[in-house]
């Protein structure tokens, strides 16, 4: 994305961390688990060191850490990243695999005009999707509609693990 490109293009030497979330617009038909505008989580990890397992390992600890049991990846193809993994988890409601995200390494022509050979580590991941997950939600548009209703079905307290 946009913040993947400026901060790999300010790094002074090629290694570092980067973390974003932000406000994502695609031409997507919209339904149950697609929108047209959306939230995403993205990180870039540019390390000498950095490999595919690597990727694989951030990846699984980081939904780990958010309750997910069951993590799937698939190969992809990404024009950015070689190799590249789609990231999915089980939605229990729908008894489906919902993809949560892509990722991969930035393929050499991408990092040589920055700072030569180098390894980054890079992952797109949706922020409503796990959310959908999480929160036992079946549709994505829930998010959105503004309908005290469905916000009356969350108890006080109940969401506070999302700010803590």
């Amino acid at each position: 994305t946009a913040v993947s490109a400026r901060k790999l293009s300010e790094l002074k030497m090629p290694q570092g961390k980067f973390f974003a979330i932000g406000r994502i617009f695609r031409n997507e038909a919209i339904d149950f688990k697609h929108l047209a505008e959306f939230h995403q989580v993205e990180g870039i990890i540019a390390w000498d060191k950095a490999n595919f397992r690597n990727l694989l390992w951030v990846l699984q600890k980081f939904y780990e850490k958010l309750g997910f049991e069951k993590v799937l990846f698939k190969p992809s193809y990404f024009p950015y990243t070689e190799p590249s993994l789609e990231v999915h988890a089980y939605f229990k409601k729908k008894k489906m695999w919902v993809e949560l995200g892509g990722a991969g390494i930035f393929r050499e022509e991408v990092c040589l005009p920055l700072f030569g050979h180098y390894p980054v580590l890079a992952w797109g991941l949706s922020l409503e999707r796990p959310l959908m997950l999480m929160l036992d939600i079946d549709d994505i548009r829930t998010f959105y509609r503004n309908d005290l209703k469905e916000l009356e079905k969350f108890k006080e307290g109940e969401l506070s693990w999302l700010v803590e």
